[in-house]
């Protein structure tokens, strides 16, 4: 599933030489015949061998069936479909680069976030738009790659309605779907939200999934991630990530708002009288301050005969940087902030006798202001709502699907706000058949992920380290992996 091309003539006479000393060796009286494993192990290395020894590119393989969409970042010519918002709300810019450091399907490209602290905008048109048919499901399915330690920022796509001017995309520009992680400080979160047009009034509103699945964007977990999105014609929809299930349900329960408009709605001409009275308790007004209490005092005093020590040092502050915490080397302050050393005791202060010294105690006839104290409110009406009516745009919703897909699906975006760079898009695809999305990432996603280690799945140089200890093939092991990590 990887092909190579650029310099054909030295791919070919480097495959040709290898071939041919095979087939001398294979021929050589003299020369005992490898055993099979062996064999088999040497044939695995011989693409990654030859495509460490020409000037190459990465084509990436056709998906085994009908697809709406696809986009692999893989050729120059890449922004002559995509188009970079020129809102003036939008200063971040998309450039198209390898991860880094570069490590999976050689010259793999991804679209990646260069500007810290920027809202993002660029779209792909689908053309001509489409309309999902209702009997067929949509899957949305893209890798994501945080390269650098993801302060805040969003790693979500959308899916766009038919958009007459691409360019002047913004956060304020309708959707139909939006699908992905989000993170900020310690809390990360899963987005799937649809927005959909109710069938009397044209409203459209956004409907939320109520209760994400659990994910954690973990600072050092710098791996590819694979998202996909499942919605069926019965109104069910399943959330995968990395190829295996984090939640599945049904539209129809567990979106927030319910697609069903409510029944009733505000009464927008009522409005809330002046006297209403919503303060459930208020002072007692018979209470008297009492002759004893006396707030004159201060809360804090200096004792009677306190004296700084003389061994004081308030030249000496009693926390000081860490001289063992050094910054980090990928630290950029643009987007991790401005970097401070953790703090530790100060080891020149003796018995914790530096910094501003304060020997004031708190005072034992210290009162705080009086006040009178609370009692319920006998006048108390309660929370004031407006009156309720009709909703003359009320119906029971049983197919959202088919409201929100019958609408036509114009173009494939990334519009989100982030701190950092180098976060990365890649194989962004749109289909109905749920096999073609498993396909494209089995040859995609899953040869780029086994390379960068395990996390839940075995990863590749695991299995290289298993065969070799199984096969007393130290030496070979030892070049493979040289040449896969440089």
């Amino acid at each position: 599933d990887i092909h190579v091309a650029g310099n054909r003539e030295r791919h070919l006479q480097a495959t040709t030489s290898t071939r041919t000393r095979t087939r001398t060796r294979m021929k050589s009286p003299s020369s005992s015949p490898p055993s099979s494993l062996l064999f088999i192990f040497l044939s695995l290395l011989l693409p990654l061998l030859l495509v460490s020894s020409v000037s190459c590119v990465y084509i990436p393989p056709p998906p085994s069936g009908p697809i709406y969409f696809l986009e692999t970042f893989t050729y120059p010519n890449w922004t002559d479909t995509w188009v970079q918002s020129h809102n003036t709300s939008i200063t971040g810019t998309f450039v198209r680069s390898n991860p880094t450091p570069p490590k999976g399907i050689f010259n793999d490209f991804g679209l990646v976030t260069s500007t810290p602290n920027a809202p993002y905008a660029i779209a792909a048109p689908i053309s001509p738009p489409i309309i999902v048919p209702k009997d067929k499901w949509l899957v949305v399915q893209y890798e994501l790659h945080i390269q650098r330690n993801l302060q805040c920022g969003g790693g979500y796509i959308k899916i766009l309605p038919e958009i007459e001017d691409f360019s002047a995309l913004s956060s304020a520009s309708p959707y139909l779907i939006m699908f992905g992680p989000d993170k900020c400080g310690e809390s990360s979160k899963l987005h799937f939200i649809m927005r959909y047009k109710n069938r009397l009034s044209g409203e459209w509103t956004e409907h939320h999934l109520l209760s994400r699945p659990m994910i954690r964007l973990a600072k050092d977990d710098k791996k590819p991630h694979l998202y996909t999105l499942v919605i069926r014609p019965d109104n069910t929809y399943t959330i995968e990530i990395d190829m295996r299930e984090a939640k599945t349900g049904s539209l129809l329960q567990d979106m927030d708002p319910p697609f069903t408009p409510p029944k009733m709605l505000d009464d927008p001409t009522d409005e809330r009288p002046s006297s209403w009275d919503d303060r459930e308790e208020v002072p007692d007004t018979t209470a008297t301050r009492p002759d004893w209490w006396d707030d004159s005092h201060e809360q804090y005093v200096l004792p009677l005969g306190a004296r700084k020590p003389a061994a004081w040092r308030e030249d000496l502050e009693f926390l000081v940087p860490d001289p063992g915490d050094a910054r980090p080397a990928d630290w950029v302050e643009d987007e991790d902030g401005i970097w401070e050393p953790k703090m530790i005791h100060n080891p020149a202060c003796v018995a914790n006798q530096c910094g501003k010294w304060d020997g004031r105690k708190r005072n034992p006839k210290w009162m705080p202001p009086w006040e009178p104290p609370m009692i319920p409110n006998p006048s108390y009406q309660g929370v004031w709502r407006p009156r309720q009516v009709p909703n003359p745009h009320y119906y029971e919703e049983q197919d959202p699907y088919t409201g929100t897909m019958q609408q036509k699906i114009g173009g494939v975006a990334v519009e989100l706000f982030t701190t950092n760079r180098g976060i990365l898009f890649d194989n962004i695809l749109v289909t109905s058949d749920k096999e073609v999305a498993n396909d494209y990432a089995r040859k995609t996603w899953y040869v780029k992920r086994t390379i960068h280690g395990p996390i839940n799945e075995p990863g590749m140089f695991d299995f290289v380290n298993d065969f070799v200890k199984a096969n007393n093939l130290t030496a070979i092991k030892d070049d493979y992996v040289r040449r896969g990590q440089s």
